[in-house]
């Protein structure tokens, strides 16, 4: 359904939220979703439930099984070093669970997308295979988008 038709007909789709969620999409911008808020609050707590259940759930063995096969959800966990992946499991479950306590998941995808660009530069064929060549920073630092760059 179109943004536009939102500002037209608005009673119209609120209707439609009797049947669910509205996806309304934008010429100019990313679609937003339009959703009632006791279904929202709901579906947070149900993550929040879930995430804590995992977390609370997993003992030494079950993240090492979470390891041995972390290929399968993640792909690109097959370029980091095995004692890396024991890192990333252990650290995805610990913001997982911190985000849920919050019902904010932001940084749950940063700490994903941070550690899929780790296994970036695993990927290249000009670091060693364990990585040892590469140099971590202490503290985050900015870099300039490599795009921007003449």
């Amino acid at each position: 359904m179109s943004f536009s038709k939102l500002l037209r007909e608005p009673n119209e789709v609120v209707k439609q939220l009797d049947h669910g969620d509205v996806l309304l999409s934008r010429r100019d911008g990313e679609s937003l979703r339009l959703s009632k808020a006791g279904d929202a609050e709901r579906e947070v707590d149900t993550l929040q439930a879930l995430a804590q259940l995992i977390a609370a759930s997993l003992d030494e063995d079950a993240c090492d099984r979470i390891v041995t096969r972390l290929t399968e959800p993640f792909p690109w966990v097959t370029f980091l070093p095995a004692d890396r992946r024991r890192e990333f499991v252990s650290e995805f479950l610990r913001v997982a669970r911190a985000c849920a306590s919050i019902g904010r998941f932001e940084r749950l995808t940063i700490t994903l997308n941070s550690w899929r660009a780790t296994a970036e530069a695993y990927a290249d064929p000009s670091v060693t295979p364990d990585g040892s060549d590469l140099d971590y920073l202490p503290t985050a630092e900015v870099a300039d988008d490599p795009r921007e760059t003449g």
